[in-house]
């Protein structure tokens, strides 16, 4: 029977050999298939850190504290509000998950998302809400948000829902101020506001940010991915902040390989850094406008056809790249380019020094033969132009004065220091003409603090003093609208009334620079009104990376 057996044994182990060959064959072609069709991309992949200096130790790891762009760069990536921005600068939902604002635009009900957790793993409330605007309308409350939250009443609707009414009058920028980092009631329920900034809440805070404060020391600040966060889960398992002086130190830092990211960089070593392989550069748009800026009671300037003079005169381009190395944008108006109310129909000045001189000609200031200032009625046009000592606004105000110069007008250029120029001559308006950079209050488009005939009373912003019932009109009317749309009419409205009347003349928007190593990819600025807001989609930056087919030919 072994004789008989043994054949049988290598017939089966021969019919299983060809099976085993066959299936071998067959997963041979279908991956050399699978090779020849499949495209394998890296993806980005979860670890790794980011390492950013910053510039003096935050004051406070509190958001209704915050008063310093330390503290409100960390407090970005620990903390939520009810709503945020995108990169466009619009309101979206954050802690909340949607909102109605009522008919006439005072109240504003909040629907918290049902995910939203601490970092210790509470559910967010409207107590917690409730909580945070109240601590902010105390008598006791030390921070820079209390002036305006005090007109605001705060009310827990159900266990999801919160409301916030205005209760003097509808105010259509409000959304934007929802942004505010929420505390959490079950942590600071009873700690009076006047206790706050001594807490240890300071250096051990609890928020619902995606990343969650791991250690404090006087020289670093670490954070890590926190689990409780409701949206897409961080990339970067850590974030780490090393603290130095200055941005100047920081930027020392990046070259010795100390850190991988440095918050804010001037013109000229963003220039030099652009050329660098193993930095990028990143540009974004800045909600800030450098203005001229005229006072309306100088009986010179008074003279509407002397500041479109001054308008045609002046080479906006050649003073962003004078004064910041062309790191700016040309502005024509009192709104942002990108903004939804943007009018771009508006009158433009381009650069026409001919057409300066000639407008000057027909006002009555003429320039005899051989003379380089122009005269009328024996008075020469001649003018003041403050600024501020700061290196980039003496080239400003010096390549202003050269321009002046060509077209008639001497220009003496006066530097102070910057409080000094606020405080003593653009607030009491001991000025002829001043350059001034305004930072604009977020993103919406509001432009009342400046040129509403009511500002123009004491401490007032409206520097220029600037008159005029029909912009009064627009501008209440656009602050007071619900509707977007019905806003935009009245802002376009307004800029086209702006840019005849020219009260002071836009120069250019800067754009904020920031530096950050090419190991530390999926960065996408948008819009800043802030430099916080280079954070804006930081749970989409990475540093690792695997592999993953991504899709087939």
């Amino acid at each position: 029977m072994q004789r008989i057996a043994r054949p049988l044994v290598i017939g089966r182990l021969s019919s299983q050999v060809a099976i085993a060959l066959t299936g071998i064959a067959l997963v041979v072609a279908v991956l050399a298939y699978f090779e020849r069709t499949a495209i394998v991309a890296e993806v980005p992949d979860y670890g790794g850190a980011y390492v950013e200096g910053l510039a003096g130790f935050p004051q406070s790891l509190n958001p209704i504290l915050a008063n310093d762009e330390a503290s409100r760069a960390v407090n970005s990536l620990v903390f939520c509000g009810l709503t945020k921005t995108d990169d466009k600068g619009q309101s979206v939902p954050d802690l909340a998950q949607s909102w109605q604002v009522s008919p006439d635009g005072r109240a504003y009900t909040f629907v918290l998302r049902p995910d939203a957790r601490w970092h210790d793993g509470v559910p967010v409330s409207p107590e917690d809400v409730v909580f945070t605007v109240k601590a902010m309308q105390d008598q006791q409350y030390p921070g820079p948000l209390g002036a305006f939250w005090r007109d605001v009443a705060p009310e827990k609707v159900d266990d999801r829902t919160v409301k916030l009414t205005l209760q003097k009058d509808s105010f259509a920028p409000f959304i934007e101020y929802t942004a505010v980092g929420i505390l959490p009631a079950h942590v600071l329920g009873d700690v009076s506001p006047r206790d706050l900034p001594t807490h240890r809440f300071n250096i051990q805070p609890v928020g619902t940010g995606p990343y969650r404060v791991k250690e404090v020391w006087a020289d670093r600040i670490v954070l890590e991915a926190a689990p409780t966060y409701f949206g897409p889960r961080p990339y970067l398992s850590r974030v780490l902040f090393r603290i130095y002086p200055n941005h100047k130190t920081i930027l020392t830092a990046l070259e010795r390989d100390e850190v991988e990211g440095v918050p804010m960089v001037d013109p000229a070593d963003a220039a030099r850094l652009a050329n660098e392989r193993e930095v990028a550069v990143y540009t974004a748009p800045q909600s800030s406008l450098t203005l001229l800026f005229f006072n309306l009671a100088n009986p010179t300037l008074a003279d509407r056809n002397v500041r479109q003079a001054i308008a045609y005169a002046v080479d906006r381009q050649k003073l962003i790249d004078v004064a910041r190395d062309g790191r700016a944008k040309r502005a024509h108006g009192p709104v942002l380019p990108g903004s939804w109310a943007y009018n771009p129909d508006a009158r433009r000045y381009d650069f026409d020094p001919q057409r300066a001189r000639a407008v000057l000609d027909g006002a009555g200031w003429k320039l005899e033969p051989e003379a380089s200032v122009r005269v009328k009625d024996g008075k020469p046009l001649r003018l003041v132009l403050l600024t501020n000592d700061r290196l980039e606004r003496v080239r400003l105000a010096e390549e202003i004065q050269r321009q002046l110069a060509a077209v008639g007008f001497e220009v003496e250029v006066q530097a102070t220091g910057t409080g000094g120029l606020v405080q003593d001559f653009l607030l009491p308006r001991r000025y002829e003409m001043a350059l001034f950079s305004w930072e604009l209050n977020g993103f919406d488009p509001d432009p009342f603090a400046l040129w509403h005939s009511s500002q123009q009373a004491q401490q007032g912003l409206n520097i220029a003093g600037y008159s005029s019932r029909r912009a009064d009109d627009l501008l209440e009317r656009g602050r007071r609208a619900v509707d977007q749309a019905e806003r935009g009419r009245y802002y376009a409205d307004f800029q086209a009334l702006f840019a005849e009347d020219l009260p002071s003349l836009p120069l250019y928007y800067p754009t904020y620079d920031f530096a950050i190593s090419r190991k530390i990819r999926g960065v996408k600025p948008g819009v800043m009104a802030t430099p916080a807001d280079r954070f804006r989609n930081v749970v989409e930056w990475y540093a690792k990376t695997r592999r993953e087919v991504v899709r087939r030919r």
